[in-house]
């Protein structure tokens, strides 16, 4: 295995929507386990090891800044869609009068 690295993140600024997403979108690189403490989630990585393959992520600083990285952009994912939740509706609604819907 080599290395295990843990990051401890709060619930309220990455929630565990946003976990789940960078545990998945990392999955080819590095096995997550992901556990809940009142208003901690811990991510628990080590890199994945598949039959045949070798792993690209070779350190846990490098781990880290990978898991941090796609913590922060799913997080941002997850804001801006909250945000601009009203103006897709009223896109989509103007799209379909103008189609005669």
């Amino acid at each position: 295995m080599g290395w295990v690295v843990t990051i401890s993140v709060d619930s309220v600024i990455y929630p565990l929507s946003v976990v789940q997403r960078t545990s998945y979108a990392l999955a080819q690189k590095l096995m997550i386990q992901v556990r809940q403490t009142e208003n901690l989630i811990h991510l628990d990585a080590c890199p994945t090891l598949l039959a045949g393959g070798t792993t690209t992520v070779t350190s846990a600083q490098q781990a880290r800044e990978l898991i941090l990285r796609s913590l922060n952009d799913f997080a941002l994912r997850a804001q801006i869609q909250n945000e601009t939740s009203g103006l897709r509706e009223l896109l989509a609604a103007a799209a379909l009068r103008g189609a005669g819907v």
